[in-house]
C-alpha cells in the first residue's frame, strides 16, 4: 500500500495526497524565477572575449591620483592591483560599450548592484574589497547563467577577464564605488 501520490494539474501545480488522505498543492508555475535568454553583461562580455585587446600603459590606476583618492577612500586594497591588471585595456572596451546601444541599461545594472551590496557593506561594517567582489559574483553568476542557456563556449579566464573590465569602466564613470567628497560645504 502507498502512503502518497501525486498528479499534475494544468496550472503547473502539484498536488500530493498522504496519510490520512491530507490534500497538499503546491503552485509552481507562479513562484518558479524564469531565466531570460540573455542579458547586456553577456552581450558585450561576449563582444570583449572576441577582442584581441592591445593592452595600453595609459591607464595604469597607480598612475591615477584622483582613482587611487578613490579606493583609498571606499577602504579598497587588493582589488587597486585586480583592476590595475585589466585597465589597460580601458580603451578597447570604451569603444565597445560607446557602439553598443544597450549600454546605458547595462551600467544601470551594474550601479544597482554595487547600490544593493553598499547598503549591506554599511551595515557590516566592511571594507570595500567586499564590495567589488559581490559585485564581481553577481555579474558573473549572471554572465554564466546566459551563457549555460545560449550554450556559450565563453572560457571562464575571458569572463573575468571581460567583467573586471566593464567594472573598470564603470568605476572610471562613477558609478562603481562612492565618489571622494569634494570638500565644498
Amino acid at each position: 500500500m502507498a502512503l502518497s501520490s501525486s498528479a499534475r494539474s494544468g496550472d503547473n501545480g502539484t498536488s500530493i495526497v498522504g496519510k490520512n488522505n491530507t490534500l497538499t498543492t503546491f503552485n509552481f508555475g507562479s513562484r518558479t524565477p524564469r531565466i531570460l535568454k540573455r542579458s547586456a553583461i553577456f552581450d558585450v562580455c561576449k563582444t570583449i572575449a572576441e577582442l584581441n585587446i592591445e593592452y595600453d600603459d595609459e591607464y595604469s590606476i597607480q598612475t591615477n591620483s584622483d582613482w587611487m583618492e578613490k579606493f583609498v577612500h571606499n577602504e579598497v586594497d587588493l582589488y587597486i592591483e585586480v583592476f590595475d591588471n585589466y585597465s589597460d585595456g580601458y580603451d578597447e572596451v570604451s569603444k565597445v560599450l560607446h557602439s553598443y546601444l544597450k549600454k546605458a541599461i547595462m551600467v544601470k545594472k551594474i550601479r544597482t548592484v554595487y547600490l544593493e551590496v553598499e547598503k549591506v557593506r554599511k551595515q557590516e561594517s566592511l571594507d570595500g574589497d567586499y564590495v567589488i567582489e559581490q559585485v564581481f559574483r553577481r555579474l558573473k553568476e549572471e554572465v554564466c547563467y546566459s551563457a549555460l542557456i545560449s550554450e556559450s563556449d565563453l572560457l571562464d579566464e575571458e569572463v573575468d577577464e571581460a567583467i573586471y573590465l566593464i567594472m573598470f569602466y564603470a568605476f572610471t564613470k562613477c558609478k562603481l564605488l562612492k565618489p571622494v567628497p569634494t570638500g565644498e560645504g
